[in-house]
């Protein structure tokens, strides 16, 4: 293995196409032309690093992703500061030796507060032949929850360090790395993309909005988007409970969960523990009060406090004026994140908050990591969810629902989101999506370069038992390159007897149904129904998020998107060889 040490300004050069271990140099040792000092403005190049990697695998660790062996590749990293400043943002390239190289680079965000996962993402890239990169923010990478870094010594909030993590940071990685491929390569990567989800996909729609022409595509999972409401709003079944005066088990919330898939699973055509449109579910947690269960070794009988806890979870934050102020969770989501306890040594039940959202509220809002946020009552938590918003939104948001920029440079924007998160609602993400329709003219124009597709069942990022997308990347790539829009993600899982099931997920707003024929765990058996109506946006007047300027004038324009309940009954019938004719 070679390692060679390159210190300002002995830096990049174009690498030579062998990359066999038999020779006498490493191709990373050609990385010693100059780089130009203006290749970002206001940053000081401290240190850079290429070494060559071979039999490398990845840590793994990180929620859907296990430790995979990459292919041979030229590692660099890039160590800066800002000028005037004494932060140090570490930043990761990761080039695969010719002919291995697809010519593509792919940009990869984070999640939680880590502003980069690195070797998570970087190393499926590279083994899909993408030159990628990963940044640190000028923070710890491996921290996804912990937020103590944002305070200054006097204790007061860093605000040029969390501008750094979450936002210019990101824009410094992409031009630096764009920068460091066309010198290993001796020519530019023909196409730039982004990845991430959840922080990540936050982070995707910031770029999409403030950097229009850096990339393009971007797929953004998940996305964070109002990141201030978001982190208040996971603190919310906290507070309820606390209100309540009861502090739910994990036991008796899936309790719950599985009497709401009961009522609701069928609505879709096929019991599988899935509910497809949770808005067409009207499973009422007060209906079981009385009933009486088995949870932790005992029968438990539904108490009025109990159903009243998921009710109130499920409707979300309210104004004492009873107006929601953000989006609760679907009953048939796993709560026992946001909704987690513990047990103390006496055997009593406490809270146990999300700890980003109760770091968020210590560390961010009122500057005290060691308060205990879980004596904040109710007008505390109203209080602070407006601060949230005033003093961080314009940082930390990126639900500017305008696009135009965006779209005037050609990029797409293709997003997935489970219907079942338990750390971000989707639907945020459909709100959002709404606005963009609002703003910019209706479905048929927003579908010409961003387009939504929910997956049912599937948790954060996921995980659950619906379907996860198999290659999204790949859709985007081929929607960029090839003018191929994509209708359906081809989504797959493995159920609980460990036989797998697929399934299309539909375009927004079109539905999966069962069309009563066939194997219900086999895609071919469903089709893609609605796509027609367009729905409300919700919270009009609520003063919601940075978007909440946009003028929600009602919009009547119908998507000619195909998979109409009818064309798309044709197909599946015709695909399964019966031959029939419709219309």
């Amino acid at each position: 293995m070679f390692v060679k040490q390159l210190l300002f300004p002995l830096l990049f050069g174009v690498a030579t196409k062998g990359d066999s271990k038999d020779e006498p140099r490493s191709p990373c040792d050609d990385l010693v032309k100059q780089f130009p000092r203006d290749a970002v403005q206001g940053i000081n190049i401290i240190s850079v690093n290429a070494e060559e990697k071979y039999n490398y695998s990845t840590i793994g660790g990180f929620p859907g992703y296990q430790s995979v062996k990459v292919d041979d590749f030229c590692q660099v990293k890039i160590t800066y500061n800002h000028v005037g400043s004494d932060d140090k943002v570490n930043t990761e390239i990761w080039l695969p030796f010719r002919p291995h190289w697809n010519g593509r680079y792919q940009a990869t965000g984070g999640g939680g507060f880590a502003t980069g996962i690195f070797d998570t993402l970087l190393g499926p890239a590279v083994n899909n032949g993408y030159a990628a990169s990963s940044t640190d923010g000028g923070h710890d990478r491996k921290d996804l929850t912990g937020l103590s870094w944002a305070l200054k010594e006097d204790k007061t909030v860093d605000m040029d360090l969390l501008q750094t993590a979450f936002t210019r940071s990101l824009v410094e990685q992409i031009v630096l790395s764009k920068k460091v491929i066309e010198q290993f390569y001796g020519e530019k990567a023909h196409h730039s993309y982004w990845f991430g989800c959840s922080q990540g996909g936050r982070q995707g729609y910031m770029i999409a909005q403030r950097y229009p022409r850096l990339l393009d595509g971007i797929l953004a999972s998940a996305p964070a988007i109002s990141f201030t409401h978001l982190v208040m709003g996971d603190f919310w079944p906290q507070l309820v409970m606390k209100e309540e005066g009861y502090w739910m088990s994990q036991c008796e919330l899936d309790f719950f969960r599985e009497k709401a898939i009961d009522a609701c699973d069928l609505l879709d055509g096929v019991r599988d523990g899935v509910i497809s449109d949770p808005e067409v579910c009207d499973f009422d947690p007060l209906h079981v009060i009385g009933k009486t269960f088995h949870c932790d070794g005992k029968d438990v009988e539904v108490t009025t406090a109990m159903a009243e806890i998921v009710r109130k979870i499920e409707q979300g934050p309210q104004t004492p004026f009873k107006k929601s102020i953000w989006h609760g969770f679907t009953t048939s989501t796993n709560l026992n994140a946001v909704a987690g306890t513990a047990t103390s040594q006496e055997g009593v039940r406490l809270s146990a908050p999300f700890p980003i959202a109760s770091n968020f509220i210590g560390i961010l809002l009122l500057q005290d990591p060691s308060f205990n946020v879980t004596k904040l009552s109710y007008s505390d938590f109203m209080a602070l969810y407006a601060q949230a918003s005033y003093s961080y939104g314009s940082l930390l948001d990126s639900d500017n629902p305008n696009l135009d920029a965006f779209k005037a440079a050609g990029g797409k924007l293709l997003t997935w989101h489970g219907v079942t998160d338990s750390l971000i609602p989707y639907k945020n993400t459909v709100r959002y999506r709404k606005l963009v329709e609002q703003l910019m003219g209706g479905a048929n124009e927003v579908d010409q370069f961003y387009r939504l597709f929910l997956a049912p069942g599937v948790d954060h990022c996921s995980g659950g038992v619906g379907p996860v997308p198999v290659d999204p990347l790949s859709a985007l790539v081929d929607w960029v390159e090839k003018n191929e829009p994509p209708e359906v993600l081809d989504a797959r899982t493995t159920n609980s007897e460990g036989e797998v099931v697929s399934r299309d997920l539909c375009a927004w707003p079109g539905k999966a149904k069962y069309m009563g024929l066939g194997d219900a765990k086999r895609g071919s058996s469903w089709s893609c129904v609605g796509g027609t109506e367009r729905p409300e946006v919700e919270f009009e007047s609520a003063g919601i998020g940075s978007g909440s300027q946009v003028p929600l004038a009602e919009q009547k324009k119908k998507s000619d998107r195909t998979g109409d309940i009818l064309g798309g009954l044709k197909d599946r019938l015709e695909g399964l060889g019966m031959g029939l004719t419709i219309g």
